[in-house]
C-alpha cells in the first residue's frame, strides 16, 4: 500500500513539474525572440507560444490533481498507528 502511494505520488510530483515548465516554456521563448526578431515580432511569438502551451500545461495540472496523496489522508494513518501503538504498550487505555 506505501509503495503504490508513493508511485501516485512520483507521478503526480512529474506531472506537475512538467507542467510548471510549459508555464515557464513560452517566457523563454520569449527572452530569446527578442534578441533573434525585432521586439513587435518576438512579443506575437510570445503570446503564441502561451495561447498553444498553456492549455497543455492546465491538462497536466488536473491530471497530476487526480495523483494527489492528500496529507490529511498521511495524518490519519499516522494517528491509527499512534493509537495502535498506545494500546499495545498502554493496554489499559
Amino acid at each position: 500500500m506505501q509503495t503504490e502511494k508513493q508511485k501516485k505520488a512520483a507521478v503526480g510530483a512529474f506531472l506537475n513539474r512538467s507542467a510548471l515548465f510549459l508555464l515557464m516554456l513560452p517566457v523563454a521563448c520569449f527572452f530569446w525572440a527578442l534578441h533573434a526578431y525585432p521586439p513587435h515580432d518576438a512579443y506575437w511569438l510570445g503570446f503564441a507560444a502561451v495561447v498553444y502551451v498553456w492549455p497543455i500545461a492546465g491538462i497536466l495540472f488536473v491530471i497530476a490533481a487526480g495523483f494527489h496523496v492528500s496529507r490529511a489522508q498521511r495524518r490519519m494513518e499516522a494517528s491509527s498507528e499512534h493509537q495502535l501503538l498506545r494500546r499495545i504498550f498502554h493496554p489499559s487505555r
